[in-house]
């Protein structure tokens, strides 16, 4: 294995695998519970965010450059680490089926209601997986040009979305009670623990000490695209309609115009969001992909795209009903497999790396 990915391109991974269902699903949730403190959630996400970052890059010290489930292996025995493999192979792909399934009701609301799911699904999945064949070089360099382009398209459709701001909406501060500011953490927590994903990535960065500053930059970047949605849903329609839209971004967007003679740019928005949706599906595709084959000692990883690409639009389409809401099944389904395949299970693996930590230094001073 040749590193083979920069700093940056790490943090644009991680960015991208935390940003794109949290700015479309989240704020809606979080306002209905928290009301016009809903910013306030989302700074204390944005901690929590910090936080786990923190905890994750210090998992990844343990790594001496080993791909993760070599490292599983050799820290806690083939058995356990083969499990963990598998566990995590298993999340990563329950997570992109989910993924899939909210962006093809996404598109299918918004743009092509006409077009049959099965369609739409399986061109999405193609897409994905013809990005993940081509390696986590090119998927990190589409990740880094894409953060290029929200860093340009966004600070314009704020520039443009200001005449409508209205700030007296937040007001009274603090009005919710702090239970219910927490609670409407959550969700947005949930997502920033996807962080977790640099476990896989840093065997594969040129300068894996550097794990630290990527993980930070990139869920500080997806917080605060939060933290901005959240700002311009309340600032603009308020605390009573944002509640009730189901794409809080999509309907920000959809306002801008320049004078009387141009409507319709969000188009340049959404489309920049679109692309942050595709990284999202490949780098938890290729997370799936990376942990089964080596876990199953697998030699052709093309074979494995596939099938699970099969796999994920039957499932991503026969799971669910289609007019079950997202929010629900993301309360319901995701928010608790987030966290366990996120916070629970790197906890896990922390502390085994702990208890363990003495004797691997014993066997290394030996081996010496």
């Amino acid at each position: 294995m040749k590193p083979a990915i920069s700093t940056m391109q790490t943090a644009a991974l991680v960015q991208s695998a935390i940003t794109p269902t949290m700015v479309l699903a989240v704020p809606s949730i979080m306002i209905s519970i928290a009301k016009q403190d809903a910013w306030i959630s989302g700074v204390i996400a944005l901690v929590a965010g910090m936080a786990m970052a923190l905890g994750t890059a210090f998992i990844c010290k343990a790594n001496k450059g080993q791909l993760f489930v070599s490292w599983m292996e050799s820290s806690f025995g083939k058995p356990v680490g083969i499990a963990i493999g598998l566990l995590l192979g298993i999340y990563y792909f329950n997570s992109f089926c989910i993924i899939v399934r909210s962006f093809t009701n996404f598109v299918s609301d918004i743009v092509l209601d006409q077009t049959p799911l099965y369609m739409l699904a399986g061109i999405m999945v193609a897409v994905t997986a013809f990005t993940v064949m081509q390696g986590i070089e090119a998927l990190a360099r589409s990740a880094f040009v894409v953060l290029i382009l929200i860093l340009v398209v966004v600070p314009l459709s704020v520039f443009v979305l200001y005449t409508d701001i209205d700030f007296k909406r937040l007001l009274p501060l603090f009005d919710e009670s702090a239970a219910r500011m927490m609670i409407a953490s959550l969700p947005p927590v949930a997502l920033l623990s996807e962080v977790s994903v640099l476990l896989l990535l840093t065997p594969y960065m040129k300068k894996p000490a550097a794990g630290l500053q990527a993980g930070l930059v990139g869920t500080v970047l997806g917080a605060l695209q939060l933290l901005l949605v959240l700002l311009l849903g309340l600032t603009i329609f308020g605390q009573q309609l944002v509640p009730m839209m189901s794409y809080t971004f999509v309907n920000i967007m959809a306002i801008v115009e320049v004078g009387e003679f141009l409507e319709r740019i969000e188009v340049f928005t959404v489309s920049v969001w679109f692309l942050t949706m595709y990284i999202k599906m490949s780098v938890f595709l290729f997370a799936s992909v990376h942990c089964l084959v080596h876990s199953l000692r697998l030699r052709s990883e093309r074979h494995m795209v596939f099938g699970l690409s099969v796999l994920a639009i039957v499932t991503s389409l026969t799971e669910w009903p289609r007019n079950m809401g997202g929010g629900f099944i993301f309360a319901v389904v995701n928010i608790p497999l987030l966290f366990i395949g996120n916070i629970v299970l790197p906890l896990l693996i922390a502390l085994g790396l702990l208890i363990t930590r003495g004797k691997r230094n014993k066997g290394g001073s030996q081996s010496s």
